[in-house]
C-alpha cells in the first residue's frame, strides 16, 4: 500500500546550502545547459499527481528489472544498510519509503533536492568522528548514470493511463529525465576530483 509523502521539503530547501553544494549560479547554469524550463516544474507536478497512488507498482517494476543485475542488487542492499551477504530486496519497505520521498522530491524540487542536500551535508567535512562512510551512503557513480534511462522509460506506461495524450506523456518523460539527469550531475560533484566538476 502507498504512504503519503508529507510536503515538509520546502523548510529544507529554504536552508542555506550545505558546503559544496553547487550555489545559485552554477546552478542556474546548469539548468539553462540542459534547457529546463517552467513548463518542465509544470509537467513534473503532472508526474507526481499521476505516479504518486502507484509509486508501489513503479517500484516494483524498477526493482524487477534490478534483480536482473546483481551488481545492482549489492547496490540497493548496501543503500539500505544492510550486510553484504544479504543480497534480496524482497520486503524492501526502507527502499519503498524513499523511492516514494525521491519521487516526490524530484517532482516538486528537481534543482535543489532535499534528499541530495542531505546527502551533501552528511559527506561534508567531519565535525566528529562518527561520520558515515561515503561508501554506504552513495551508490557506484556508473549505476547512478546507468539507472537515469531506466527510471523514465519504466514510468511511461503508468504515466500512460486513461488514453493520455502521446505528446502529454512524452513532455512529461522528457522533464522526468531533466530532472534526474540534473541529480546526476549534482550527484557527480561527490565522485569527481576537486577542479574537475
Amino acid at each position: 500500500m502507498n504512504t503519503p509523502v508529507q510536503i515538509s521539503g520546502e523548510e529544507e530547501v529554504a536552508r542555506p546550502a550545505p558546503p559544496g553544494f553547487p550555489d545559485r549560479a552554477e546552478m542556474e547554469l546548469l539548468l539553462r545547459i540542459g534547457l529546463f524550463s517552467p513548463d518542465d516544474e509544470i509537467a513534473l507536478r503532472k508526474v507526481w499527481r499521476i505516479l504518486k497512488g502507484q509509486t508501489d507498482d513503479y517500484l516494483d517494476m524498477m526493482l524487477g528489472m534490478v534483480a536482473a543485475h546483481p551488481a545492482l542488487v549489492t547496490a540497493l542492499t548496501a543503500l539500505r544498510g544492510e550486510e553484504s551477504a544479504t543480497h534480496s530486496l524482497d520486503g524492501a519497505e526502507t527502499i519503498r519509503d524513499r523511492f516514494r520521498r525521491w519521487l516526490f522530491e524530484t517532482c516538486f524540487f528537481p534543482y535543489e533536492p532535499p534528499w541530495l542536500k542531505q546527502l551533501y551535508l552528511k559527506l561534508s567535512p567531519p565535525d566528529s568522528a562518527a561520520q558515515p562512510s561515503p561508501v554506504l551512503l552513495l551508490p557506484g557513480f556508473r549505476h547512478a548514470v546507468a539507472l537515469a534511462y531506466p527510471l523514465v522509460a519504466t514510468a511511461r506506461p503508468f504515466l500512460a493511463v486513461k488514453g493520455r495524450d502521446h505528446q502529454d506523456i512524452e513532455r512529461m518523460q522528457h522533464a522526468l529525465l531533466k530532472a534526474i539527469l540534473l541529480q546526476v550531475a549534482l550527484l557527480s560533484k561527490l565522485y569527481v576530483k576537486e577542479g574537475l566538476w
